[in-house]
């Protein structure tokens, strides 16, 4: 992309920054507490019901992702796209619950899907406050600092989902979205170049042919195609379960509400130093040696939350798995980014976030989907469902060993 929405000061890095913890506050608070827990505690669903959901919202996701992103290379603008979509996030995160039920599960789905979406964008914007050089240490900060948005999240469902409810929750969280994303809108620029003036018709087709020409070549080069299906693979499984984490430790685990808000907030805090610590460490070796690393940590962490309830092993045991989760997802995080920017060409960022986003939303539909499936349609338990699971990264991790460096280009 050729303009700049961003300068590289200190003040565009820290609106970046700041605007992370909304986005981290509202998966684990909104989607991995207060909509499970309200759904099966208050509104009668079940994991099929959150599921499924999920599972819809991700289906818009998957479509919108790649047309958006090369949307956004052509007019050569970011910042009209992720304020557009933070605002609709925002208003349908503090109307769920206020009308009847259905309405609230699509204002959920409109939710997710306009933060999810948000991301391709908000990505992209690294390339403005970063160089190659410190690209993963200004990612890793982003990451580790937006973990204290999960904290509000968690200390915010602590002391008022008993107290105030869950639809308070809802509001209450997308208030702090808005306030959190504030900095970042004020600092972007939104002129639009020129190429706004084509006329809309023309603009949709040249978006639609650059996005099948995105995913056509993608099998051009074989390291970025075999990348993106060890996303897939990983993504279906930690999406997953992250989304279900809560319901898992109390139905299967046997732990209290309270109990799982405390190890959820463990792994929240414990990502806080690990993004910065991962992000430098991607900045000497390289972002794919740790990308593996943290996959195969998430091979473990699954294979040992299936063995607690299986194997009858001590409750306790899912501290581990709090505490060494938020290292590994920092981890992911962290490596990704950089990757996909160290083979993307300047004016194809975008497009390539487009397609990366796509592969994760896939993966995004996949999960939630299997879970809801495995464990209520087929009637096998949440134990079955997250053996799935630790089967999906076990796969990741051997795709993933067949990905070269970086450096190739699509």
């Amino acid at each position: 992309m050729a303009s700049r929405e961003l300068s590289s000061t200190r003040l565009s890095v820290a609106s970046w920054v700041i605007y992370d913890m909304g986005s981290t506050l509202f998966f684990p608070g909104v989607v991995g507490l207060v909509f499970p827990l309200w759904v099966t505690d208050v509104m009668g669903g079940d994991d099929a019901t959150v599921g499924y959901t999920l599972t819809a919202s991700m289906l818009v996701v998957f479509f919108l992702s790649p047309v958006l992103g090369t949307l956004s290379d052509r007019l050569k603008r970011r910042m009209p796209f992720l304020l557009t979509l933070t605002i609709v996030g925002v208003i349908s995160t503090l109307s769920i619950g206020t009308f009847q039920y259905p309405l609230s599960i699509a204002l959920f789905c409109v939710a997710v899907s306009s933060v999810y979406l948000s991301g391709i964008f908000y990505n992209g914007l690294l390339a403005d406050i970063a160089t190659k050089n410190n690209v993963g240490f200004v990612g890793g900060i982003g990451v580790g600092v937006g973990y204290f948005g999960g904290i509000l999240a968690v200390i915010l469902g602590f002391f008022f989902l008993e107290l105030k409810g869950h639809i308070f929750l809802f509001r209450t969280m997308a208030i702090f979205m808005l306030l959190l994303s504030v900095p970042l809108i004020v600092t972007g620029k939104y002129k639009l170049d020129d190429s706004f003036k084509l006329p809309v018709k023309k603009i949709l087709m040249h978006t639609f042919l650059v996005t099948f020409r995105a995913v056509s070549h993608t099998v051009d080069n074989k390291s970025w195609l075999w990348f993106l299906i060890a996303r897939f693979w990983y993504l279906w499984a930690i999406s997953a379960a992250s989304f279900f984490a809560v319901l898992y430790g109390v139905n299967t685990v046997n732990l209290t509400e309270r109990e799982v808000q405390l190890v959820l907030l463990v792994g929240i805090i414990t990502g806080i130093p690990m993004g910065a610590l991962w992000g430098r460490v991607v900045d000497r070796v390289g972002p794919l040696l740790i990308l593996r690393a943290n996959v195969a940590m998430w091979v473990f962490l699954l294979a040992l939350a299936a063995a607690i309830p299986i194997l009858d092993l001590a409750k306790e045991l899912w501290w581990v798995v709090g505490l060494m989760s938020g290292s590994a997802l920092a981890g992911l995080y962290v490596s990704e980014r950089p990757y996909v920017l160290s083979i993307a060409p300047k004016n194809r960022v975008g497009e390539y976030f487009g397609i990366f986003n796509m592969a994760g939303r896939l993966a995004a539909i996949a999960g939630p989907f299997s879970w809801g499936f495995i464990s209520v349609t087929l009637g096998l338990g949440q134990s079955a469902a997250i053996v799935c699971l630790a089967v999906c990264a076990l796969f990741a991790f051997f795709t993933l060993t067949l990905v070269k460096g970086s450096g190739e280009e699509i």
